[in-house]
């Protein structure tokens, strides 16, 4: 559509929603089984989600009071909170991951001084698009692990979004094939790259793999000591197991995109000016937590499983999903008790949580955040002041006066100023680079190595995003990203195809590569 086609479309449908309940369409939307809906909730809200109930997000304590369930559920060896039974350390064998001569770690320059990375020498075949599941697997790549990711013909839709800068910080360190899985030679391909796996990650919805014929009961017949890991939005249980899924859902119903708005919402219906304006604040509030929050789980739960299996010497099936992973990353509230108080939120302005926790402005419009959470933080930052001979106003007088203290103080000097007289004492600039421009220029940054060089195989020298662990606080070799299938042929040979066979596969369809 033209950009005014798309305007007068959106003004359209903005209005026809305030025209039922937001029970009423979501009970119309559930019905449709195809449309991509959620209700926002606050997190306690959430807490009596039936999809968070019936995966097992939440567990009830004997005195009525509702708590965080575990991370993940490893099917065979599912998390006992109640126990709290240790492991005994001197059971564990000691950890002897695979070596391959497919070993993609082993190749790669020594740059740390360390003889391996902590991940070296496992496999991991990623059968996930888009964002959560395979920056998951990305993670996993910078630790160490081999990561083959397999796509679709035509590659991991992501590919096509943001020019392919998203797509190529997901999928980061990586070798990819691109396969067509539903025919019968692509299946044999993909199976036996599974076969020599310690773990498979998936993001398919429930009965997706079982049609495909890579489900883990298939998989694990042939590979009894895979970690199969299983991220879907809602979780295999419950009435959302089926429905579909993208990353502002679990934002929405999980209370991160509530909490963020400071649980204000407008009570009344709006003109179109003002949906149009409270609809950017909640996609902005939910643009880009929920995705990130899913990946970190992923891939903790992989090294969950392998932990697993070295106390049991056998792989199992993982399941995790974003609802779940939300609501971890909203652990803070996430319980309920007889007493509890409610979670502090941002003020009306949206400018902080409390007087010396909150945005400030400054002179030449700039702005600085303070962060003072500890009495020792206030002493801090008062004696700061006072060193500079600048009156300190009086941190325990009231909200209000605090506030109006405190904004009088910030307007003298410009951020930059306060951030280089405070700091060292929670009071940094808020309004400094753009994200591009600070992870490329900011002089911390470059002072911690959190960027890489790396080679683009289309676009050359590029800097990446650094790695998410360091270990030793050393520098470790990063991985560029792939092309769609750009490791094709490399590894079907490493599998004992011919240059015959595979040529074939690419005139029957089997395999693509991108251009």
């Amino acid at each position: 559509r033209t950009p005014e086609k798309q305007e007068a479309f959106r003004a359209r449908m903005l209005q026809k929603i305030q025209q039922r309940s937001a029970d009423e369409w979501m009970a119309q939307f559930i019905a449709d089984g195809g449309i991509v809906a959620a209700a926002y909730q606050t997190t306690q809200e959430a807490l009596d989600d039936p999809d968070i109930v019936a995966n097992g997000h939440v567990r009830t304590m004997p005195d009525g009071s509702r708590q965080l369930g575990p991370l993940a559920n490893l099917t065979n060896t599912p998390a006992s909170p109640e126990s709290g039974s240790p492991i005994n350390q001197n059971v564990l064998p000691s950890w002897q991951p695979r070596q391959s001569a497919t070993d993609s770690s082993a190749s790669q320059p020594d740059v740390s001084g360390q003889s391996a990375l902590p991940l070296a020498g496992v496999r991991v075949i990623e059968l996930a698009t888009i964002i959560a599941a395979p920056l998951g697997a990305a993670f996993l790549a910078d630790m160490g692990a081999e990561v083959i990711k397999v796509e679709q013909v035509g590659g991991d839709p992501f590919r096509g979004m943001l020019s392919g800068l998203g797509a190529a910080r997901v999928n980061a360190g990586k070798r990819s094939i691109s396969v067509n899985l539903k025919s019968e030679a692509g299946l044999k391909i993909v199976m036996a790259l599974l076969s020599e796996a310690d773990i498979a990650i998936h993001n398919f919805r429930p009965g997706v793999p079982e049609r495909l014929g890579i489900s883990y009961e298939q998989v694990s017949a042939i590979n009894p000591n895979i970690v199969y890991v299983q991220s879907n939005g809602y979780g295999p249980d419950g009435p959302g197991a089926l429905r579909p899924s993208t990353h502002p859902i679990p934002g929405a119903a999980m209370g991160g995109v509530m909490y963020q708005m400071g649980e204000q919402l407008p009570a009344d219906l709006q003109d179109i000016d003002g949906l149009k304006l409270w609809c950017s604040r909640l996609m902005r509030a939910n643009e880009l937590n929920p995705d990130p929050n899913t990946a970190v789980v992923v891939a903790t739960s992989a090294m969950l499983g392998l932990a697993a299996r070295q106390h049991t010497q056998r792989g199992q099936q993982v399941l995790i999903d974003m609802f779940g992973a939300n609501a971890s990353a909203n652990s803070d509230d996430f319980l309920r008790y007889p007493g509890k108080p409610k979670r502090l939120l941002p003020d009306a302005q949206l400018q902080g949580l409390s007087p010396t926790y909150r945005l400030y402005p400054c002179a030449n419009n700039s702005w600085v955040f303070l962060g003072l959470v500890s009495k020792r933080d206030k002493a801090n930052f008062s004696a700061a002041l006072e060193q500079a001979a600048i009156a300190a106003p009086d941190l325990a007088d009231s909200a209000a006066n605090v506030i109006a203290n405190l904004t009088n103080l910030f307007a003298d000097k410009d951020a930059k100023d306060w951030q280089q007289l405070l700091g060292h004492v929670g009071c940094v600039q808020a309004d400094g680079l753009a994200p591009n421009e600070f992870w490329l220029n900011d002089a911390q940054v470059q002072h911690l190595n959190l960027t890489a060089k790396v080679e683009h195989p289309s676009w050359g020298p590029y800097k990446r995003h650094g790695p998410l662990v360091m270990f030793d606080g050393k520098r470790q070799p990063l991985g560029a990203p792939p092309l769609a299938g750009q490791h094709n042929a490399e590894l079907l040979a490493e599998l004992g195809y011919t240059e015959q066979q595979i040529a074939a596969y690419f005139s029957d369809g089997v395999l693509w590569q991108e251009d």
